[in-house]
């Protein structure tokens, strides 16, 4: 099995459960066991289902990903990062803790959202398609 190197962020996993061509092609571009994900982003995809039909669908999409737990080492960086960020380029706690996850674990972000993540320093970001 592949370690990841890889951490598939909200956006790109959105584009996925809605169908989108170019995530699915993405998506299955990448080698079994690659992509992790951050539990904040399980969590922000739990939220926007609307019914448990939409809950289980998404819950079985996440079963195939590593899920990426958040650390103290991974809240402190996420909280620093927000106390600097947050007013000067209106970063969001959340993206904070994902990109912090992505960082701490030596994974590159894979994110439709990469203005979001640019000001953190040392992550790597990838735009998927």
């Amino acid at each position: 099995m592949v370690s990841p190197t890889l951490l598939v962020e909200t956006s790109v996993l959105v584009d996925l459960l809605r169908g989108y061509p170019p995530a699915r092609d993405w998506m299955d571009s990448l080698a079994p066991g690659e992509a992790a994900i951050s539990v904040i982003t399980a969590a922000e995809l739990v939220a926007g289902c609307r019914n448990r039909r939409e809950q289980r669908i998404v819950e079985r999409e996440l079963t195939s990903y590593q899920m990426i737990w958040d650390s103290d080492a991974t809240s402190q960086l996420a909280w620093t990062w927000y106390r600097h960020f947050h007013l000067s380029h209106g970063m969001g706690f959340l993206d904070c803790l994902i990109g912090a996850a992505a960082y701490q674990h030596g994974l590159v972000l894979g994110t439709l959202n990469d203005r979001h993540f640019e000001p953190l320093p040392g992550l790597t970001v990838k735009h998927p398609y």
